[in-house]
């Protein structure tokens, strides 16, 4: 005599390797068309030094040719509050290699009186 049990019958494993496929060609097409770190405001050609490099902070400034300083969204003069209403953190400078010696050192001592704290310059190697 043979007792019957009361068993489910067995229902068939999903396939997830083509969900899996998916959620992969997603995240290549976002790393693909999204934008890491943004755009300076000006293109500007870096001097050159040899030496360590460094970690640069989030705080960029980028001084343009003529002099023209931009961070934050602002341009020339309107930099300077914002600059003094930082907590004094670290900022790195971004200067166009062909601005006037004269001017930059003006430029310095002004960012440097702005932030109170570390100011690092980016150069090429």
């Amino acid at each position: 005599m043979r007792i019957g049990t009361n068993r489910p019958p067995r229902t068939p494993a999903e396939n997830v390797i083509p969900m899996i496929n998916v959620v992969f060609l997603l995240l290549v097409f976002f790393l693909i068309t999204a934008r890491i770190a943004p755009p300076l405001p000006v293109e500007i050609e870096a001097p050159t030094a040899e030496g360590a490099g460094f970690e640069t902070s989030p705080d960029v400034m980028v001084v343009a040719a003529d002099g023209t300083p931009y961070f934050g969204g602002a341009q020339g003069d309107e930099v300077w509050p914002l600059l003094t209403a930082q907590d004094g953190g670290r900022l790195t400078l971004r200067v166009d290699r062909n601005l006037d010696g004269a001017r930059f050192a003006a430029l310095l001592k002004q960012v440097s009186g702005a932030t109170g704290g570390a100011v690092d310059l980016v150069v090429e190697n």
